[in-house]
C-alpha cells in the first residue's frame, strides 16, 4: 500500500513568476564571435566556440599546475599537457561561475589570426550550463541566456521539496493537493491512479488519517533537467506506526506558470527492503 506514496515527495510549490532571458551582446574578431567576461573583477576577451570546451590562454593565465587534460574541439577530444588554473569567479552578464578549473594552453595563434588578443575560449560546456544560444542572425550578434540556470532550477526544487516533506509529516492535505498536476498519473501496488482527486483520496485513507501521521524522509540521488521539467531519482523512507518501508524511484516534475507539479511517479522497493516492523 506504500507504493504510490512517493508521488507526494516531489510535490513542488513554486513561488514567483518566470524571468525573461538575458541578452549578452557579442563582439567580433575578424567575424569570429567573442564576448567580454570578468574574472575576479578584471575584463577579458573570450572566443565563443560551440565546438570546443572552455579553456584559457596561457599568455593571460600563466599560473597553475602542469598536468594532462582532455581538450575538445571540432577535430575531436585529445589528451594534452596544459596548465590547470582555478578561476575563483568568472562572470558573464549577470551569471557567475565559481571555482572553475580550466586548462590553460597557448592560444596566441587565434589572436594573430583575427587581430585581437584572445584570453580564452568560452566553450560548449559553459554555454550548456548557462542554457545559452548564439544568435548571429541579428544586426548585433548576442548570446541569449536562460534567466534561470539549471543549477538554480535544481536549487528551487530542493527548497520546495523540503517544504512538501514537512507538509506531509504534518498531514497537510491542502498543500499536497496543490502540488499535484490535475492529470497526475501514478502506478502503485494498490492500483493505478489517474488524476489529482483519485490519488489524494487514496493518500487520505492510507496515510493522512493515521495518528500519529505517517512520516517520510527523502534523499535525492540525481536530477536531469529537460527544459521546464526535471526528472528526479531518489531514495525514500516512510514510517507508519511501528512499520518502516524503504524504496527507490523516479519522478517527473514539470513547471507551468511558475509552479512545479508532479506529473508522473513510479518507484519500487529493493529486494529485502519492503514493509518491515521496527525493532
Amino acid at each position: 500500500m506504500f507504493r504510490s506514496l512517493s508521488v507526494l515527495f516531489f510535490l513542488l510549490l513554486a513561488a514567483g513568476s518566470a524571468v525573461r532571458a538575458e541578452d549578452i551582446p557579442l563582439e567580433t574578431c575578424d567575424r569570429i564571435p567573442v564576448v567580454q567576461v570578468n574574472i575576479s573583477g578584471m575584463k577579458f576577451l573570450f572566443l565563443v566556440d560551440t565546438a570546443a570546451t572552455s579553456m584559457l590562454n596561457l599568455q593571460s593565465f600563466a599560473h597553475g599546475d602542469s598536468r594532462t587534460v582532455s581538450v575538445t574541439s571540432w577535430t575531436g577530444t585529445v589528451r594534452t599537457q596544459a596548465q590547470e588554473v582555478t578561476v575563483a569567479d568568472l562572470a558573464i552578464g549577470r551569471h557567475h561561475f565559481k571555482d572553475l578549473r580550466l586548462p590553460a594552453l597557448d592560444l596566441s595563434a587565434i589572436g594573430r589570426g583575427c587581430g585581437r588578443k584572445i584570453d580564452g575560449i568560452f566553450g560548449i560546456d559553459l554555454l550548456g550550463k548557462l542554457g545559452a544560444t548564439v544568435d548571429l542572425n541579428t544586426h548585433t550578434p548576442h548570446l541569449q541566456v536562460d534567466a534561470e540556470t539549471e543549477q538554480a532550477r535544481i536549487a528551487s526544487l530542493h527548497e520546495q521539496l523540503m517544504g512538501c516533506e514537512k507538509a506531509f509529516n504534518r498531514a497537510d492535505e491542502v498543500a499536497f493537493a496543490d502540488c499535484l498536476d490535475p492529470q497526475v498519473v501514478t502506478f502503485t501496488v494498490a492500483g493505478d491512479f489517474y488524476g489529482r482527486n483519485a490519488i489524494m483520496e487514496y493518500y487520505r485513507k492510507q496515510f493522512f488519517r493515521h495518528d500519529p501521521p505517517a512520516q517520510i524522509s527523502i534523499t535525492t540521488r540525481a536530477h536531469h533537467a529537460i527544459g521546464e521539467a526535471v526528472w528526479v531519482e531518489y531514495d525514500l523512507q516512510l514510517t507508519l506506526g511501528n512499520e518502516i518501508m524503504r524504496a527507490r524511484g523516479t519522478a517527473l516534475c514539470q513547471r507551468s506558470e511558475g509552479k512545479w507539479r508532479i506529473v508522473h511517479m513510479h518507484y519500487s522497493t529493493p529486494p529485502g527492503e519492503g514493509l518491515q516492523a521496527q525493532n
